[in-house]
C-alpha cells in the first residue's frame, strides 16, 4: 500500500519597512502637498531677521538670563557665607582650576598643584633629594609646580596629584639612597630681563604740572616757518608764516 505524503501551500505576504517619507511614490500618483513645503511658502519680502540678527538675539538672550541669575539667585547665596578662615599648617598643597561659564572647554579638566619648599618638613639631604626627583618642576624660587589633564574629571586629576605627592614625600624621607652626589639641574630656570622704567616717562601729579601757552611777541628766526605752497589753479606761489606757541611746564 503506497502511502501518499500531504503537502500544503503557504501563502506569504511581503511587508515592507521603508519610512513613508522616503518610499518611492508610484508613477502618476501626486504627491500631497503640506503646509511647510517650498512650493506652499510664499515669497520671501525681506521682512524677516536675517541669520546674524538671529544669532545676536540668541546671545542677548543668554546675557539677559545670566543678568537674571545675577539680580535674583546670587543674593539668596548670602546666607551660606561663612568666615574666612587661613588654611591650617597641615595643608600645604594649593591646587587651581580654570572654568568658563556657559561653554565646555578641555581645559576645565586640568588640575595644576604648588607647594612651597619651606612647607615641607624635610631636612636638607632629604628636600636636596625632592628637588632631583622632581627635576623641571622646581621653580629654582622655593616652589614646586605640578599640573595633570589625562583625566576626564578634575577630580580624578586632583587625586592623582595629591598621590604623586605622598609618593615623593616617601621616596624623599626613604635614607637607603641620598643622590647626595646628583646635583641639582637648574637649567630650565632662566631668569628674567627686568627693564627699568625711565624715570622720565613717569607723569608728575595735576598740581604740580602747568601748562601755559604763550605766544611769543618777538619774531626770531627760530619761531618763523615760511612754508611754499604752489595752487593748482593759476600755479601761483603764496609763502605763509606760521607762528609757534611756546609751551613752559613749570614744575
Amino acid at each position: 500500500m503506497k502511502s501518499f505524503q500531504s503537502s500544503r501551500i503557504i501563502l506569504c505576504r511581503a511587508f515592507s519597512t521603508t519610512n513613508k517619507i522616503l518610499q518611492r511614490r508610484r508613477p502618476g500618483a501626486k504627491r500631497e502637498k503640506k503646509e511647510f513645503d517650498l512650493e506652499m511658502l510664499n515669497d520671501y519680502s525681506f521682512d524677516s531677521m536675517s541669520k546674524p540678527g538671529y544669532d545676536i538675539l540668541l546671545a542677548q538672550s543668554e546675557i539677559r538670563k545670566y543678568l537674571r541669575k545675577a539680580e535674583y539667585e546670587l543674593p539668596q547665596l548670602t546666607k551660606f557665607a561663612e568666615p574666612y578662615k587661613p588654611p591650617s599648617s597641615d595643608k600645604i598643597l594649593c591646587f587651581k582650576t580654570m572654568y568658563y561659564i556657559g561653554e565646555e572647554h578641555p581645559i576645565q579638566n586640568k588640575v595644576v598643584m604648588t607647594v612651597k619648599e619651606k612647607d615641607l618638613s624635610l631636612n636638607k639631604e632629604q628636600l636636596h633629594k625632592f628637588k632631583v626627583l622632581c627635576g623641571p618642576r622646581y621653580d629654582g624660587k622655593g616652589e614646586f609646580k605640578f599640573s595633570c589633564e589625562k583625566f576626564p574629571h578634575q577630580a580624578q586629576n586632583k587625586k592623582y596629584l595629591s598621590d604623586l605627592m605622598d609618593r615623593l614625600l616617601k621616596e624623599a624621607r626613604d635614607d637607603t639612597e641620598t643622590f647626595d652626589n646628583i646635583p641639582v639641574d637648574l637649567r630650565h630656570v632662566k631668569p628674567k630681563k627686568r627693564h627699568p622704567f625711565p624715570k622720565e616717562w613717569l607723569r608728575q601729579p595735576k598740581n604740580n604740572l602747568k601748562l601755559t601757552n604763550q605766544v611769543s611777541t618777538t619774531v626770531d628766526s627760530t619761531n618763523l616757518i615760511t612754508d611754499t605752497i604752489v595752487s593748482d589753479d593759476d600755479s601761483s606761489i603764496k609763502q605763509e608764516t606760521l607762528i609757534h606757541e611756546t609751551v613752559t611746564v613749570n614744575s
